[in-house]
């Protein structure tokens, strides 16, 4: 018998909406502060921007063909039709703003005193970060005219690209501000148990700011407005302090009992042991990259899914009486023996710490740089980091250890060995710029496989890769659902609405005539 939909919408909803309930909040409305101080928010605000991160990580995984509806189920609605309305997806827009606040606060309250800089710079980092996000799933939004509480209840809203101009401005100064910092004997040390994301590493704080501005230039520098901007931006760029080549995992001492890993309470286990992934199971597009179908990664497959290559598998939107229900034993993202036990992959434990920006992403970002010559550098050598650093993480365990057991060298050396005919693995084999991009995309799209499902969703939408076939209905050509009522060629979302809320309390700004299908984020092209 087939369970009702109301479960399924239920589920839904937490995911949805458990971005604006704050993990660790440490308050609502920032201009009602009477006691809090900026070190007490500070380590709080990053833990729920992590938090807002891994969210929307779940909420895109259906668009971004990472996962499909499980069988035993009917109804999932516009989950597989894409009809959802301005009341879906709301948790980003609102669990931005929330955090926003608190980073604009600890900015009002540091910034005059040059003892805490790094505080004012994480917190002017971190803000930036807030709102690429949110311009990457809404476009225009409030930004120069937000964050002043009863002083602006209905802000005007900001051209995204000016958003963006914005941020970049942010993250210099955060970087310069950080620099002169390192040379005060009196700036006061930011410690580990207050930095959840860096542990007080001031350097790793710099290269983090520098990668997030290259994935923000490197997406301005596709529109041909704002190419000008980019090359300024490029040519700006420090590259004697570099980029991430660690990965940046916020980790506030996750634990089981009363504080599981947000990651783990996803797509793992509830604190009791209960299964919260009984209704999706990954697609049958996103295994065609490691079965063989189009790439054999039996490594990274075994990693991240329960039972490879046997896991149940179906293409999102195909609810007929065939398709698999998910595993019994437990989610398809999660390989241990227990729910206790630390393991590799994605779903570690629920000790985990949560992916904020993957090195693996930093390395494929400057191979797209290099290969496009916005800056100079060897993108084959970074393009092979990407791979490796993929592979890294994914055999990392709760502990962010590599297992013993394993090799992230060797078995990228036997990937390349087992894909040798393709240029999607060799970069050598991809002679034109299109192959290139195509490659290093696939593989960022890979290496972001339910884990920065959002970023997968966006670099798609960015340059149109990996390639899907418009229209088909083959499981493996595509990931839109085949009960899409989509517009578009490739039968796929643009984009998510603005929330209701916005129409209700900002009527004179929200921006009118947004169609799901037709309107696009300014750096989406295709």
């Amino acid at each position: 018998m087939k369970k009702y939909f109301k479960y399924i919408m239920i589920s839904l909803a937490v995911v949805s909406l458990s971005s604006c309930e704050k993990f660790l909040d440490i308050n609502k409305n920032p201009n009602s502060l009477t006691s809090a101080t900026p070190a007490l928010i500070l380590p709080q605000a990053i833990t729920n921007s992590a938090l807002i991160g891994n969210n929307s990580s779940q909420s895109m995984s259906d668009f971004g063909g990472y996962q499909a509806n499980a069988g035993g189920f009917g109804g999932f609605g516009s989950v597989v039709t894409y009809d959802f309305g301005t009341g879906n997806f709301n948790g980003l827009w609102v669990g931005t703003y929330d955090n926003a606040n608190d980073f604009e606060y600890i900015l009002t309250n540091t910034s005059s005193n040059p003892v805490l800089a790094y505080s004012t710079a994480i917190a002017r980092i971190m803000k930036s970060m807030d709102f690429e996000r949110l311009v990457n799933q809404y476009n225009d939004a409030p930004y120069s005219d937000a964050l002043k509480g009863s002083a602006s209840l209905q802000p005007k809203y900001d051209k995204a690209e000016d958003i963006y101009k914005a941020c970049i401005a942010e993250l210099n100064k955060a970087i310069a501000d950080i620099t002169t910092a390192q040379g005060n004997i009196a700036t006061e040390k930011i410690t580990a148990s207050s930095d959840p994301l860096f542990s007080g590493d001031m350097d790793l704080w710099k290269k983090y700011a520098n990668t997030i501005k290259l994935r923000m230039l490197i997406k301005m520098a596709g529109v041909p407005a704002q190419q000008a901007y980019a090359t300024a931006g490029f040519s700006a760029i420090d590259r004697t302090l570099g980029f991430l080549t660690t990965d940046a995992i916020n980790q506030p001492t996750y634990e089981k009992t009363t504080r599981p890993s947000p990651v783990y309470s996803s797509l793992g286990f509830t604190a009791t042991g209960t299964n919260v992934n009984t209704s999706r199971i990954p697609t049958k597009w996103i295994f065609s990259f490691y079965n063989g179908i189009k790439i054999s990664d039996p490594a990274r497959g075994a990693a991240i899914y329960r039972n490879f290559p046997s896991t149940p598998t179906n293409q999102l939107g195909d609810e007929s009486a065939g398709v698999p229900a998910a595993l019994a034993a437990g989610s398809a993202w999660f390989t241990g023996t227990n729910t206790t036990t630390s393991t590799i992959g994605v779903v570690k434990g629920p000790g985990q710490g949560v992916p904020v920006m993957l090195a693996a992403e930093s390395y494929f970002l400057q191979a797209e740089a290099f290969a496009r010559n916005y800056l100079t550098g060897d993108a084959a050598a970074a393009f092979q980091n990407g791979v490796l650093q993929s592979f890294t993480y994914l055999y990392k365990n709760a502990s962010n250890v590599v297992d013993p057991s394993k090799n992230p060298a060797a078995d990228v050396a036997t990937y390349m060995t087992e894909n040798a005919a393709s240029p999607l693995v060799n970069f050598n084999l991809a002679v034109s710029l299109d192959q290139k991009i195509e490659a290093i995309i696939t593989q960022k799209y890979i290496a972001f496989n339910m884990i920065n499902n959002d970023e997968g969703f966006n670099e798609f939408r960015r340059t149109s890769f990996p390639k899907i076939e418009n229209g088909s209905l083959n499981p493996t050509a595509t990931f839109a659902s085949r009960q899409s009522i989509s517009t578009r060629s490739d039968k796929l979302p643009s984009r998510i609405l603005y929330p209701q809320q916005e129409y209700n309390l900002n009527p004179n700004n929200a921006p009118s005539g947004i169609n799901k299908f037709t309107s696009r984020i300014f750096w989406d092209l295709n």
